[in-house]
């Protein structure tokens, strides 16, 4: 369990260090808006992703002398994404076609700038400032030719503004437009990634090339054992399609070469990873591996390798959303193996575990990444988590590098074995009595690892047996309750109608808390999840603060508690009425009730309870202070209040109606708003919860005027 403890955490870092994000800095990086991107604040430490609202112009190929002060744009399409399925004139639009993007940037930066251009879908021409920096394949939609081709180019900013038109065709893709970000920066920046990102390519090639043939040398002098053949294969293919991916610097080397063919060899290397992988794993552990999951993947692999070979790409990449699908399945059971492998402590298990966890995990990222989910779709929500495409080449080497030491591993294990039958027979001469003191010092160690096994499952036992008990617990006293109340009128104990109709009574309570409960699951499921739609309106934080304090005002009226809302730090700072908060209303007001219900339940009479408001300009955040000077939460239950079903001590526990589940409820409602909560408390002092949530500057007159009715 150790072991396989220390696997994940593993697996955790590699993948935190691979998807973070390079605009730590920035709350919000600046994109563009109708076709305008303002830079004029922009402190050129980093690079910058030209995302946003760009341009236009569908089945167009313009030129810079075709903008005038007469042409208008109408269409403005947020990038990056397909074009596929892009609404113009009421109808989607197909991925072959032709359009021009086109992004006004205005900027006050002294320095010498540069571009990284992505591969684009599946030609282009740039212009900036009505010359030609770059292309890549013929953009006539008559004599189209494909081509990927990333690089750099450098801009003249003589002039504060830069005008960038993208000329895009695409006849030979199911997707169509530009589905990468276009990144802007300084000279050095720009150059210093692009060979940055070169030489982090080339070294996985090298790595996976020399593994591979290393591999297929293995096989040589040992034909027996095929694995090594299939592992050396793999990764011929994968070291391959590490130069056509990416910087894709093998076009760099051959300009001419066939887009056709390389999109194949791209393709197949994927198409090939799985079946490759699998006859691995089966040489590897074949009392592991199920038949039926390999004639599946027989079969599908001839029906995709079919495809690519006969078909051309323009054909069979619509087979590949199908083939991501079949991929995440297949990715599925090769994780139950792993963990299959690992239960029945198979040699080498370890290893091959954290290697496969590493590839599927990566190649799941990749997978959505590039995804027609995210591709077609403005600003999905994956987009936010998935930022990065190409990880699985370093889940590949890691995959490769863990094979490697396994292959290792076997061999010094052959050697050892050697070595230790020599040790045998050089010591059959030594006499029973050292024999006996060597078997029984095995005995005792054996002794003590089951021992520590033992402890271990019994560990996981108890922390099973203690999340039942506390999943159960809420459920079985109302239920409880309605069993006693039901035999005392049918066991004519209750035989007065006016007691009955009481007993009936706290029946119809207790089963409406029950489903008062199980509604409460199902909310904090849903918002775990991320399945429950929010309904996030702009609203002005003035009216928000205003509105909020009159409404609990009114509620705490009947109550034998001093209520105040204080927000002398907000006003006295600055103008409530230029910012606002986009939120759900309803979950907003949820979360206020939770709060100060929880609060007046744990404030004794003629206590305080003080709803506190203030801004955080540098945060760019609203900060909320629900305090109360009630009996205050012990110190050792603090880091657990908003776990489900947890109850702290029982000094707080005042209601037989609480269910744990309210906290929970309002840590998520937060967090899916972006923002953060946590608690202070001191027993016998009063408890103190604070939340965030992020606040915008907007000039917009309709945003300004955005009102309760509005609401």
């Amino acid at each position: 369990m150790g072991k396989f403890k220390f696997v994940i955490i593993l697996i955790f870092l590699l993948l935190s260090g691979c998807t973070s994000s390079s605009y730590a800095s920035y709350d919000v990086p600046p994109t563009a808006i109708d076709g305008k991107l303002d830079l004029y604040d922009w402190h050129w430490d980093q690079i910058l992703p030209l995302n946003g609202e760009w341009e236009f112009y569908w089945d167009e190929l313009l030129y810079p002398e075709d903008f005038n002060a007469s042409r208008t744009a109408t269409n403005f399409i947020t990038l990056p994404r397909a074009w596929n399925n892009y609404v113009v004139k009421d109808k989607k639009l197909p991925g072959f076609g032709k359009a021009t993007y086109r992004l006004l940037i205005q900027h006050s930066s002294d320095e010498i700038l540069a571009i990284k251009i992505p591969r684009i879908f599946t030609s282009y021409n740039l212009w900036a400032n009505q010359e030609l920096i770059a292309s890549a394949g013929d953009i006539d939609i008559n004599n189209h030719k494909p081509q990927y081709l990333p690089q750099i180019q450098y801009l003249n900013t003589d002039a504060k503004n830069i005008e960038l038109i993208v000329q895009v065709t695409n006849l030979s893709h199911r997707s169509g437009g530009i589905l990468e970000s276009i990144q802007i920066g300084t000279a050095d920046q720009i150059t210093e990634r692009r060979i940055r990102n070169l030489t982090l390519e080339l070294f996985l090639f090298g790595c996976l090339f020399i593994i591979g043939l290393y591999q297929l040398a293995l096989y040589i002098f040992r034909t027996k054992d095929k694995s090594t053949l299939y592992f050396g294969i793999y990764s011929l293919f994968i070291s391959a399609r590490t130069l056509i991916v990416g910087e894709i610097f093998f076009i760099h080397l051959f300009p001419s070469f066939s887009w056709e063919v390389a999109h194949k060899v791209q393709t197949l290397a994927y198409y090939l990873g799985i079946p490759l992988i699998f006859l691995f794993l089966r040489e590897t552990f074949p009392k592991d591996t199920s038949n039926n999951i390999y004639k599946v993947i027989k079969v599908m692999t001839i029906v995709s390798i079919s495809l690519v070979f006969f078909t051309p790409a323009r054909i069979f990449t619509y087979f590949n959303p199908v083939y991501q699908v079949y991929s995440l399945i297949i990715f599925a059971y090769i994780s139950y193996f792993a963990c299959v492998l690992c239960y029945r402590k198979r040699d080498g298990a370890y290893l091959i575990c954290f290697g496969l966890m590493s590839l599927i995990l990566t190649t799941i990222n990749d997978i959505v990444f590039l995804s027609i989910v995210v591709a077609d779709t403005d600003n999905h929500f994956l987009r936010n988590i998935i930022t990065k495409g190409n990880l699985s080449s370093w889940g590949h080497l890691v995959f490769v590098f863990t094979q490697s030491l396994l292959v290792a591993k076997r061999f010094s294990k052959s050697f050892s074995n050697v070595e230790l039958l020599k040790e045998q027979l050089q010591s059959s001469n030594r006499n029973l009595e050292e024999k006996v003191k060597e078997r029984t010092l095995a005995l005792e160690t054996s002794k003590e690892e089951l021992k520590e096994a033992y402890t271990t499952v019994s560990r996981s036992e108890k922390s099973l047996q203690d999340l039942m008990q506390n999943i159960s617990h809420d459920l079985r006293t109302p239920l409880s309750s309605i069993k006693g109340y039901t035999n005392a009128i049918l066991d004519g104990i209750v035989n007065e109608p006016k007691q009955q109709k009481n007993y009936l009574k706290r029946v119809i309570d207790k089963v409406n808390h029950l489903n008062y409960m199980v509604q409460e699951l199902f909310d904090l499921s849903q918002l775990q999840s991320r399945q429950l739609k929010l309904q996030l309106t702009p609203i002005s934080v003035k009216w928000l603060i205003e509105n909020l304090s009159e409404k609990y005002h009114y509620d705490m009226m009947n109550e034998d508690v001093n209520f105040t809302v204080s927000n002398t730090d907000y006003y006295s700072e600055h103008e409530p009425s230029s910012f606002f908060v986009k939120v759900d209303i309803q979950r907003l007001e949820r979360v206020f009730s939770n709060l100060l219900n929880n609060a007046l339940k744990y404030t004794p009479k003629n206590g305080t309870i003080t709803l506190n408001f203030k801004i955080d300009i540098d945060n760019r955040e609203l900060l909320v202070e629900i305090s109360d000077s009630g009996i205050g939460i012990s110190k050792e239950d603090l880091p657990y209040v908003f776990e489900r079903f947890y109850m702290a001590s029982k000094s707080r526990q005042t209601t037989n109606k609480s269910n744990g589940l309210g906290l929970a409820i309002v840590k998520e409602i937060i967090e899916y708003h972006q923002g953060s909560i946590w608690v202070e408390s001191k027993k016998k002092h009063g408890t103190s919860f604070f939340f965030t949530l992020p606040i915008y500057q907007d000039s917009l007159e309709k945003v300004y005027s955005y009102n309760l009715e509005e609401v």
